[in-house]
């Protein structure tokens, strides 16, 4: 499986391949971002622009607001491998983002108060185990992908303040925003220690991002999702990365 994963970026590799990628996610590789409370779409996301690069067939079911949690409960994977076992197709899973976020209405109304996330992290990492247990079982080892880099102040002040009262959520926060951030990197580490623990691929574009000086750059206005600049360095992060593992030349 792991060679079949090093050389899934290589256009000579998958052009007449019998097998096929998906892609289960949230609203990011589905290239989905707010603006003015509205839903909007990149022009080109990640996923179309290795898809395009590459010559192979990527189904993306992936699903603005959509969790671990709620993928899980609804028997999406469970599907999935009923389809796919045996077929030597490749799983991309790249979900997280939502499980960490809050209800911000919830917060605001009661801010000293305890609040959970959508999905605890404990909860969180144990779904995790569970399905990683569940597909290998099925001789599926899944691929995982960091979340996107956020940035704190912009999601506060262009998102989360919208929807509830600010000064409220700063309560919460003991008057420091960057809890936000640190939260979600929380979410980011329990999907590497899971992946790597069990044997999965795990693609790390969060830090080929972060390590960009101007990386704020690279997301929206939401300061949630990535632009379409964001999307064009993601895509072409995973062609140079698979490209150089498998010792093909770089797309």
């Amino acid at each position: 499986m792991k060679e079949k994963q090093i050389a899934l970026i290589q256009k000579s590799t998958f052009k007449n391949r019998p097998y096929r990628l998906t892609v289960i996610g949230d609203s990011v590789p589905k290239g989905l971002y707010l603006e003015n409370k509205k839903i909007c779409r990149v022009e080109r996301g990640a996923v179309a622009l290795i898809a395009d690069k590459t010559g192979m067939e990527i189904e993306n079911f992936s699903v603005f607001g959509q969790t671990l949690k709620k993928c899980c409960e609804k028997g999406h994977f469970d599907r999935w491998a009923d389809e796919h076992t045996g077929t030597g197709d490749i799983l991309v899973i790249s979900l997280g983002g939502n499980d960490c976020d809050y209800s911000w209405e919830a917060v605001a109304a009661s801010p000293l108060a305890e609040h959970s996330p959508n999905t605890p992290l404990p909860e969180f990492e144990n779904l995790l185990r569970t399905l990683i247990a569940k597909l290998r079982m099925r001789h599926i080892r899944p691929v995982f992908t960091s979340l996107a880099p956020i940035d704190s102040q912009r999601y506060f002040q262009n998102i989360i303040s919208q929807r509830a009262d600010g000064e409220k959520i700063m309560q919460f926060f003991r008057g420091d925003v960057t809890n936000i951030a640190r939260h979600q990197e929380c979410y980011n580490t329990a999907i590497l220690k899971a992946a790597l623990s069990h044997g999965c691929e795990f693609i790390d574009y969060r830090s080929s991002l972060l390590l960009e000086k101007d990386y704020l750059s690279y997301l929206s206005d939401d300061g949630i999702h990535p632009n379409q600049k964001g999307h064009t360095a993601i895509a072409e992060f995973i062609c140079r990365k698979y490209a150089s593992a498998s010792g093909a030349a770089a797309i």
